[in-house]
């Protein structure tokens, strides 16, 4: 802070803060137990009066000191207030369009509308008993002195027990106690595929959710965290994380706000939590026969009442387990059938089903009430629930259910009523499907039992192939200027999706990224190599705009041992340099540069000579981006001879926009000028509105560097600009720093000053740190 400089609202705050504590003779260290936070690096900031506490820590600070109510509040309303007074959008330069030498600057946007995310699913029909546990549930909410997780968790690992109907039930009671939202995901970590939502996909979905642009969700899991924890700390909120595997999986994902509750489920005691986070646990076992008998009643009705020895019985039959009494009870109502008969049948079924073994399940009732429904249903119906255990995404839509079952949609919608009606199938608000996953285990039993090996075959070829044709139809309308991608040869009985813009198709991939992935690392394992290599390729232009590195990663590794074993080696170059794509933006530059030197080997093998102009323009992109601008140059030079040859313009427009960089990095502005120029006017013939952006921004600097930043202005205000249109915030980003320093050139340091604390604010948003210290060492006077 410099000398004379007025002290803030949030300083003043941050300095009673270490008053109090001083005053007590105590170590920052020391208030981490009392003010329920897991780093003192909270209390340094907030002292300092670089973060503003949550409401809850300033409550904990007034009766860990023992002070009035309100004595420390009110000192919060006052920074909160100074801060959003700062944060008001502010014109930079609107009062100075009186003329062409003074252009205005780039507007900063005003702060969004608080998101306020509802993630909750739908209330659990039928809910019963389990008094205790939410008694228990309601003392943890009420304990102010406590905000660590809470773990429901089986007695016996066992699945089904009613975990989520729990924590849903709950939190739909008490989610008036929550007035910034829920956040809710179902972290699949007991999935058949054994392919469970890893930390950094959950993390995206929050962040989201949260209101960050998908495009400034952080690469790095730590960032992620970071960001995420910022987000939440002056909200009060709860997270609901679902089918939990392990402590691994869940511990990035709690939020660290003493405001904030979480609620986990999982088949796991989840032991380390308890150790480090202080989680508490609530164990659940199956029903007593009470309130089995309740449930029973609830469901059947009448019968169920006047038959008490009967019902009785058919819960003991069930094992009191609460998803075999449910669908035991769809099946009486469904068939419209005295409870003792559904007793007699039970009871007949135990030694025909004594040999089936599902993994993970040690409750022989339930397999005998799976069993005893599935075998209620009709054939074409039991076909389709065979085949559903095929399936390795988390849910599915009726389309591509109607591709795995080779039917209509008409007809697929009938059968899976029928499925949804016996309680085997779970139907959402939003038209899709998902199945426990106790009952996909059974279902995949029943295929491998009834259904021939050519028959699942071809159920699994038709719905990858339809998510791939699908896939194909979301790349042409999500970038125009890749070549278009074919679709495999298959029968399909429901037409692929079809995308009129490039919105539509960008919804539909965010709604099955999972799915999608699935697939794509399903068909690899099934040896659909054609398929495991098409698909993640029609997927890059939606991997590079969302940056799903995980996902992006996991399918083009899988895609290119698929090319390779088709022996397809141009496939295989080509996946292989879209892999490196994904390496490049997360700085993994030695890796990047790895596999686009394999691509070119690759590509000149089989002569390609459009793939080797590609892969030698990347490769020059990651040389200079790792700031090695000579090696750069040279390789982009042999790139821009390539294209040019091959007459490939937006090829050769993306290669002289790199090339100018580079040159100018090195001293060479002249040279860089004229290399860029050429290339606006490339990028100007081929439409592309990002490109022109970056030329431009490249010629803004060209000009500062060359002692003409009066010149240079216009240029990058009208780039800024452009990338906020077209919703790049990294571009955007560096646009402002680029624009803070010219303005610093012309001496106009309150300009400079607004343009990098914009460009650091974005940059930080986006989980960019790297960034932004690179910007505060490069630019240290308009940082402070």
């Amino acid at each position: 802070m410099q000398t004379g400089s007025p002290v803030t609202a949030s300083q003043h705050l941050g300095a009673a803060l270490r008053n109090l504590r001083r005053s007590r003779g105590l170590a920052q260290r020391d208030l981490l137990r009392p003010l329920h936070l897991g780093s003192h690096s909270a209390i340094v900031d907030f002292e300092a009066g670089r973060r503003i506490p949550p409401n809850a820590v300033i409550a904990a600070y007034e009766r860990f000191f023992e002070l009035p109510d309100g004595t420390l509040r009110k000192l919060r309303e006052r920074a909160l207030a100074e801060r959003a007074a700062a944060e008001a959008p502010i014109g930079l330069g609107s009062a100075r369009l009186t003329g062409p030498t003074e252009p205005a600057g780039p507007t900063r946007p005003g702060p969004k509308e608080p998101v306020t995310p509802r993630q909750l699913p739908a209330m659990p029909e039928s809910f019963i008993g389990r008094v205790a546990e939410l008694a228990q549930l309601d003392r943890l909410l009420r304990d102010r002195e406590t905000s660590t997780p809470v773990v429901i968790s089986a007695v016996s690992g066992m699945g089904g027990i009613g975990k989520t109907a729990l924590a849903v039930h709950w939190a739909h009671q008490a989610r008036d106690n929550f007035r910034d939202g829920e956040l809710y995901i179902d972290m699949q970590g007991y999935h058949p595929s054994g392919r469970p939502v890893t930390p950094e996909a959950a993390m995206g979905q929050f962040l989201t959710a949260l209101g960050v642009e998908t495009g400034r969700v952080p690469v790095v899991l730590a960032e992620q965290t970071g960001l995420f924890r910022t987000l939440m700390a002056d909200r009060q909120m709860l997270v609901l994380l679902d089918n939990v595997r392990d402590v691994e999986q869940v511990r990035p994902l709690l939020p660290g706000s003493p405001s904030c509750r979480v609620l986990i489920t999982s088949r796991s005691r989840l032991a380390g939590l308890a150790v480090r986070e202080g989680a508490q646990r609530i164990a659940l076992d199956t029903f007593d026969l009470r309130d089995a008998v309740r449930l029973l009643r609830r469901t059947i009705g009448a019968r169920a009442s006047e038959h008490p020895g009967a019902t009785a019985a058919l819960a003991s039959l069930c094992g009191l387990h609460p998803l075999a009494l449910r669908i035991a009870a769809e099946r009486v109502v469904g068939a419209d059938a005295a409870v003792s008969e559904a007793v007699a049948a039970l009871s007949q079924a135990s030694d025909r089903l004594a040999s089936l073994a599902v993994p993970d399940d040690d409750s022989a009732a339930i397999r005998k009430v799976f069993t005893w429904s599935y075998l209620g249903l009709g054939e074409p119906e039991r076909r389709l629930f065979r085949l559903l255990g095929l399936h390795d995404g988390p849910d599915i839509a009726l389309r591509p259910c109607a591709a795995l079952a080779g039917l209509g949609e008409v007809e697929c919608a009938s059968q899976v009523s029928e499925l949804v009606d016996a309680h085997l199938v779970d139907a959402s608000e939003d038209g899709r499907y998902r199945l426990h996953d106790l009952l996909r285990l059974f279902a995949g039993e029943r295929l491998i039992e009834e259904e021939p090996t050519a028959s699942r075959t071809e159920a699994a070829f038709r719905i990858a192939a339809w998510y791939l044709a699908s896939a194909c139809a979301a790349r042409a309308a999500l970038d125009r200027n890749l070549p278009p991608l074919e679709a495999v040869p298959a029968d399909l009985p429901v037409p692929p999706m079809p995308f009129d813009s490039e919105s539509a198709a960008l919804a539909w991939c965010d709604t099955e990224r999972a799915n999608l992935t699935a697939t794509a690392l399903s068909a690899s394992e099934r040896g659909f190599h054609e398929i495991a290599w098409r698909l993640p390729t029609a997927l890059f232009p939606y991997f590079d705009r969302r940056r799903n590195y995980g996902d992006w990663i996991a399918t083009h590794r899988a895609a290119i041992e698929a090319a390779h074993l088709a022996g397809d080696r141009e496939a295989e170059g080509k996946v292989t340099c879209n892999l490196g794509n994904a390496f490049r933006p997360m700085r993994r530059f030695a890796e990047a540069a790895a596999h686009y030197e394999r691509a070119l080997e690759l590509f000149r093998e089989v002569g390609w000579t459009q793939g080797t102009a590609k892969a030698l323009g990347n490769l020059a992109s990651t040389h200079s981006e790792a700031g090695d601008f000579e090696r750069g140059a040279k390789v982009g030079l042999a790139a821009l001879a390539v294209f040019r040859e091959l007459d490939d313009k937006y090829g050769e427009a993306l290669t002289l926009a790199n090339l100018g960089g580079a040159q100018s990095s090195m001293g060479r502005q002249d040279q860089a000028m004229e290399t860029l120029n050429q290339a606006l006017a490339a990028f100007s013939a081929v439409g592309d509105r990002r490109g022109v952006a970056r030329v431009q921004n490249g010629l803004g600097v060209v000009h500062t560097r060359s002692g003409r930043p009066d010149e240079g202005v216009p240029i990058l205000l009208e780039a800024t600009r452009t990338f906020e249109e077209v919703g790049d915030s990294h571009e955007q980003a560096i646009a402002l720093a680029d624009l803070a320093e010219t303005y610093q050139a012309l001496g106009q340091t309150q300009e400079a000053r607004r343009c990098a604390s914009q460009s650091a604010e974005i940059f930080a948003s986006i989980g960019e740190d790297w960034l932004v210290a690179k910007l505060r060492n490069q630019l240290p006077d308009l940082m402070r």
